[in-house]
This record gives structure tokens, C-alpha cells and sequence, in this order.
């Protein structure tokens, strides 16, 4: 029996938006927003700080601080004017505030998500030595040291306080949640930052209690001052890094209620649970129904006071259909939850398809679940940051010309040197793949995710050939999307199959060559010819499936735009480029292989 929820005081969406100047785009995401009973829409999505890696473009560590919206983006205070572009500032504020004015039409407030305290340029420091706080950067990762203010400084401080002051007093904006200890945010003396504890000998005696809960109430008494009363979060978890205890006890020297530090408020309690949020997705539009059943259902049990769920826009619009049921009467078990999902497909393709599309949706769900197992996102980490979606696989990386390197070998995250650049499993300097036996459960992986892939594909093209128009249309898009998550799963398999391959041979040794006959000596050419080929067929599937539909599909820009996050507008053409250089370079096995004579 479904039961009326007790619904969380704020319900915060996130909505990944295509394109962040796009208004009417993202009026519509407050619109969809409002229809669910939203109380807030996160706004600082932004335009990338492409001037951040500008700086130095060899150094790929950047890329992690350019999306995120750290308040110094938004805010300028007069001491920093000289360091920061005050343009593109100006340029990211109006944006920002354009948004909070569309809110307002419907009722809503403006959600910021960042990074705290987040990088300065070293100039900054130069200047001010005080200032200077944690060194934040990735050792492996940048060839630069970076460097956050340090908030045990009261000019520092001050600084916030400012630009806290002026967002919230021309936004609104009251609600906050920044992260610290990762992509440009660090906190002196954590022993959570990549380089471990380190920061000025001025502060290190003082508590981390002290340090994090002075930081918070800084921003807080800044927001009151400009006339809100704010809810934030500041959280230094981070996956699968280890819990820094000295920040996670923090909330025993709380005041503010409004206050909550890794998940705790001052009365220990933990008011907020979170959806997914897909940060960097490399395939978009894929609809995760029962990803976000499961946490719907986990939220109603939960009774917490904050909720931030994922609102981003599928063709059919699946998701939006089972929110606006599932907050209203919440499942309570797996059966409820295909019972609610049949009522929204109902919705969106009739009674008579509407089960079979619930079978589309848990095959899609069960084909995530398949390759999640590889445990890394191997998508994000291979086929984008290690651009193993258009770099050609090559024995010889290192021969490639100029001309064939140069449209994916900028944007390879982890590439500090050409050695590690030419490993394509050197994936920001983690291995997770590597080895006969790890390619073996990969390739495992895959073959049963893409089982429920095809069969979730077999379901939609069955309804799509009994139905008209508009969702006609959108069901071939869906169908789309999972052949492209396929092509991407199969490269993710060849790219381990053959640098394991690769692994195995001496390269300084010579090719047996002898008149024997038959030869079948060496097996590997064997499975050098049959990945390369494997991986050029589904390089021309691939390039064919996106062209067109580049933006629809995945994250992409204008050529001059690119970066490690972020395709070209031109990944068709470079994908089918990559096919190319691989069949040019088809016969270099016969340098490192024995060949058959047979």
C-alpha cells in the first residue's frame, strides 16, 4: 500500500545542462524542477576556466580545477583584482544571477556546489606570503605545485567573507556545499590532500576543529550579511579516500544549526543524502530508472531534512515520470518499484507498451550494474581522459608522425612524459586493467553488459516499430545511445587486450624467420591482427553512430574548446582518423611477431 512521504524542507536538483548559456534550457530545468516540488536548483554549472590551463597547456592538472565554480569565480574581491580575469568573473556573476532571476519566476532558489578553499594563481602568493596555505595539486599529475589560501589567515577570511557577502545579497542563493582536498580545493595540515599534510608553520599547532569551523562561520556571517540565512555543507569526503577523522569530529564545536561538516550538524545528526550526479558523464541521456528507484526508495526510509537529486533530461523523459511519483508515495521494496516504474511508462508509451519498456529499463539497469564491476568508471578514465575513444592502438606510438598525434595527444590527463603517454592503460598513473587475467574479466564484464544492453535494444526497437511520431523518434535516440555505449565498452576491452599484448613483447628482440614448414609458432600475431581489426570495425561503427549527433551523445565542444574533460565537435571525423592510422600501420607486427608460414 502506498503511503503519503513526509517530504524533505529542501529538495535540491541537479541538472547537467549541454550548454550553460542556454537560458531557455535552463528554464525548462526549473520547470521540471518545480513539477517534482523542488525547492532549489543547482546554478554553478559555468563556463569553463579555460585560462586557468592556458597558463601552461602541457600541464594537464588543470583540467580537474576548470569546471568547478569556486566563489573567487563569481566574486572579486578588490585585493585580488589584479591576479584574476575580472571579465570572465563578471561574465560567470551575471550568468549566475540571470539564473536565480528565472528561480524566482517559479518559486525556486539557486543551489551552489564547489571547491574550498579553492586554488589562487602563484602570483597571489608572491605578493602576499602570508596567504599562502596547502599545496593541493596531485604529485603525478601536474608539473606545477599549486596552492589554496590559507584560512587560518583573518585577511584571508576577509576575502570570503566579501564575496559570500556580495553573491548572496544579488542571488539568493542559501544553500552551499563545498568540497575541499580535491580538484583545486585543499585545507592546510589535512591529511587529506594528495601531497599529504603540509601548509605554513603559522597554523599548524591549531586544531582542525578550530580551522574548518572558523572557515564555515566565516561564510556563514558573509551570507547573513547579504541577507540570507544559509544552509552549508563543507565536506572533505571523497569516495574512496580515507576518512579524515580530525575534519569528521569538527561538528562537536559547531554553533550554527544551519551548519553541517562531513555530513554531521552540531547535534550529530545527518540531515542530507544525496542521488546520483553524474560530474563528467561520457555517454549522455542513458535513463537510470532503477539507479534512482533504489535511491528514492533509500531517502523515503531515511527521513532526511535535505535531499539533492538528479533531474537531467532523457528523450522520454523517464526519470522526471517516476519522481514525480515516487516522492509523492515512496516504494518500500523492489516489487513497488517496478509496479511505480510500469505507471510511468504507462505515461509515456501507453498501457499496452508500457511493460516492455520496464524490461528496457531494467536490462539498461542490469548492463550498468554488469560493468560497474571493472570497478573504476573505465569510460571516463579510458575512453576520455586516456582518449582511447580516437588515439590509434599502435606498437609503435613513438613513430607516429606529428600529424597523427596531434589531434588526442594534448588532452591525455595523466601524460606528464611520452612514456607514460604512450601506455594506454597508464590511466592517470593507475593501473586497473593491466594482465591477462584482469583484460579476461574486463572483456567478461563487458560481454555481459552488452547482453543487457542488446536486450534492452531488441525491447525498445519492438515498441518502436509499433509506435508514431515523437516517440518513435526519441526511442530510436535511446537506442542510439546504447549502441555508443557498446562501441565504447568494446574499446575499453581492446584497449587492455592489446597494451597487454603489447607488454609481452621484447622489443629490441628479432622475429624468428626460417623456411620451416608449417609455422605456427607465435600465437600473438594471431591476436594482434584480431584486436586491431576488432578495434578498427568498431571504430568505423562508432564514428558512424555519433555523426550528427555529437552533441545529443556526448561532451562536446569547439575545436578550439577541447580538453581533457571535453570532445571536439569533430570526434566523428577523428575516430574514423584513428581507423585510418591503424590500418597504415596493420603490418608493424611482423617487426616484433614471428609470422606464419603455413
Amino acid at each position: 500500500m502506498k503511503e503519503e512521504m513526509k517530504r524533505p524542507e529542501k529538495i535540491i536538483c541537479n541538472y547537467m545542462m549541454q550548454e550553460p548559456k542556454d537560458m531557455q534550457e535552463f528554464e525548462q530545468a526549473a520547470v521540471r524542477a518545480r513539477s517534482i516540488g523542488a525547492t532549489h536548483v543547482i546554478v554553478s554549472r559555468l563556463t569553463r576556466s579555460r585560462w586557468i590551463w592556458e597558463q601552461d597547456k602541457t600541464d594537464p592538472y588543470p583540467n580537474w580545477l576548470m569546471a568547478h565554480s569556486p566563489l573567487f569565480k563569481l566574486v572579486c574581491p578588490p585585493a585580488l583584482e589584479k591576479y584574476l580575469p575580472v571579465n570572465y568573473i563578471d561574465e560567470c556573476f551575471s550568468l549566475l544571477c540571470a539564473r536565480c532571476e528565472v528561480l524566482k519566476k517559479y518559486g525556486l532558489k539557486g543551489a551552489l556546489f564547489s571547491n574550498e578553499p579553492f586554488w589562487l594563481p602563484e602570483a597571489v602568493f608572491r605578493d602576499h606570503p602570508s596567504w599562502r596555505g596547502t599545496r593541493l595539486d596531485h604529485p603525478r599529475r601536474a608539473k606545477a605545485p599549486y596552492y589554496s589560501p590559507c584560512v587560518d589567515n583573518p585577511e584571508v577570511l576577509a576575502l570570503y567573507k566579501y564575496a559570500m557577502k556580495e553573491l548572496c545579497a544579488k542571488t539568493g542563493i542559501d544553500f552551499f556545499l563545498f568540497k575541499s582536498n580535491d580538484a583545486g580545493g585543499g585545507l592546510c595540515w589535512s591529511s587529506g590532500t594528495y601531497v599529504g599534510p603540509n601548509g605554513p608553520e603559522s597554523c599548524r599547532e591549531r586544531s582542525m576543529s578550530e580551522r574548518v569551523c572558523g572557515f564555515v562561520e566565516t561564510f556563514a556571517q558573509g551570507a547573513r550579511e547579504g541577507g540570507v540565512d544559509p544552509v552549508i555543507h563543507f565536506s572533505t569526503k571523497i569516495g574512496f579516500k580515507a576518512e579524515e577523522t580530525e575534519v569528521s569530529v569538527a561538528w562537536h564545536e559547531l554553533r550554527d544549526p544551519s551548519l553541517i561538516i562531513n555530513d554531521r550538524d552540531k547535534n550529530g545528526e545527518m540531515p542530507m543524502i544525496s542521488g546520483e550526479m553524474d560530474v563528467h558523464p561520457s555517454i549522455k541521456g542513458i535513463p537510470h530508472i532503477f539507479r534512482t528507484a533504489r535511491f528514492l526508495e533509500k531517502a523515503a526510509s531515511s527521513g532526511k531534512k535535505i535531499m539533492v537529486v538528479d533531474i537531467t533530461k532523457t528523450d522520454l523523459d523517464e526519470k522526471l515520470a517516476y519522481l514525480k511519483r515516487a516522492l509523492v508515495a515512496p516504494t518500500r521494496s523492489i516489487l513497488q518499484q517496478f509496479q511505480l516504474a510500469a505507471e510511468a511508462a504507462a505515461e509515456l508509451v501507453g498501457k499496452e507498451y508500457a511493460e516492455k519498456l520496464v524490461d528496457a529499463w531494467q536490462y539498461i539497469h542490469e548492463g550498468e550494474e554488469h560493468f560497474s564491476h571493472s570497478g573504476l568508471d573505465i569510460l571516463m578514465y579510458g575512453c576520455i581522459h586516456q582518449r582511447w575513444i580516437n588515439r590509434p592502438f599502435v606498437l609503435f606510438p613513438e613513430e607516429l608522425t606529428e600529424e597523427e598525434r596531434a589531434y588526442y595527444r594534448p588532452f591525455q590527463f595523466q601524460a606528464l612524459d611520452e612514456k607514460h603517454a604512450n601506455d594506454l592503460l597508464d590511466m592517470q598513473n593507475i593501473e586497473c586493467v593491466r594482465g591477462f587475467s584482469a583484460s579476461f574479466l574486463l572483456s567478461e564484464t563487458v560481454r555481459q553488459a552488452s547482453s543487457s544492453f542488446r536486450k534492452a535494444i531488441a525491447v525498445l526497437e519492438e515498441i518502436r516499430r509499433e509506435v508514431e511520431g515523437q516517440i518513435s523518434e526519441k526511442l530510436s535516440m535511446v537506442v542510439r545511445r546504447l549502441e555508443v555505449y557498446i562501441c565504447l565498452m568494446t574499446t575499453c576491452v581492446n584497449a587492455s587486450r592489446f597494451q597487454t599484448l603489447a607488454d609481452s613483447i621484447d622489443f629490441e628482440a628479432i622475429p624468428a624467420l626460417n623456411c620451416q614448414w608449417p609455422t605456427r609458432n607465435d600465437p600473438r600475431i594471431e591476436q594482434y591482427q584480431n584486436i586491431t581489426r576488432s578495434e578498427i570495425d568498431n571504430a568505423y561503427r562508432l564514428a558512424d553512430l555519433i555523426e550528427g549527433h555529437e552533441k545529443e551523445l556526448l561532451q562536446v565542444t569547439e575545436p578550439e574548446e577541447e580538453d581533457v574533460f571535453v570532445l571536439s565537435r569533430n570526434i566523428a571525423e577523428q575516430v574514423r582518423r584513428k581507423a585510418e592510422i591503424m590500418l597504415d600501420h596493420q603490418l608493424d607486427g611482423n617487426r616484433v611477431f614471428e609470422r606464419h608460414n603455413i
